[in-house]
C-alpha cells in the first residue's frame, strides 16, 4: 500500500469482499474479512493523521526515527492498538455509550476479531452475528467504515 487511496481503497474492497462470501453463505470468511476491512481504515486514519501517506508501503524509503518507530508500532492487527494510534479510542468508547452502532460493533468485532480468527473451525461465527455486523459496518450513514472516517 503507497498511499492513503489505496489503503482506503483496499478497505472498502475487502468490505465488499466480505459481503460476497457471507451472501454466498461462507460465514466464518466474511467475519474474517469484515474485520481486516476495519483494520485497514484503522490504518488509513493511522496515515492521514500523522500525514504520513506511505506508511504501509512495502517500499523501504528512508525514514526518520519518529516515523520507523510509528511504523513498527502500528504493525499489529489488533484493533484496539490502532484504535488508540488512530487517535479514536477515547472518542470511540465516548461514543459507543450513546450510538448503538458503535456499541454493537464493539461486541460483535473489537472483542472477537483477530487474525488467528481464520484458522477457528468452520461455522465458529454465528450467522446471524456476521449478518448484524456486516450492517454495521457498511451502513453509509452510521456505520463503523463511516464512523472511523469522519471521525
Amino acid at each position: 500500500m503507497e498511499n492513503l487511496q489505496e489503503i482506503y481503497d483496499l478497505a472498502k474492497q475487502r468490505l465488499r469482499e466480505s459481503r460476497l462470501l457471507f451472501n454466498a453463505g461462507e460465514v466464518d470468511g466474511a467475519f474474517y474479512l469484515a474485520g481486516y476491512s476495519v483494520e485497514l481504515m484503522l490504518k488509513w486514519k493511522i496515515c492521514k493523521n500523522f500525514e504520513i501517506h506511505n506508511l504501509f508501503s512495502t517500499e523501504s524509503p528512508p525514514m526518520i526515527e519518529g516515523v520507523k518507530v510509528l511504523k513498527d508500532s502500528t504493525y499489529t492487527h489488533n484493533l484496539y492498538i490502532l484504535l488508540l494510534f488512530s487517535g479514536l479510542r477515547a472518542k470511540f468508547d465516548t461514543d459507543k455509550s450513546t450510538n448503538i452502532t458503535l456499541f454493537k460493533a464493539n461486541s460483535l468485532l473489537f472483542s472477537c476479531w483477530n487474525p488467528n480468527v481464520r484458522y477457528k473451525p468452520c461455522g465458529h461465527k454465528e450467522t446471524y452475528d456476521v449478518e448484524n455486523l456486516l450492517t454495521l459496518l457498511e451502513n453509509n450513514i452510521t456505520g463503523l467504515i463511516r464512523w472511523i472516517e469522519v471521525s
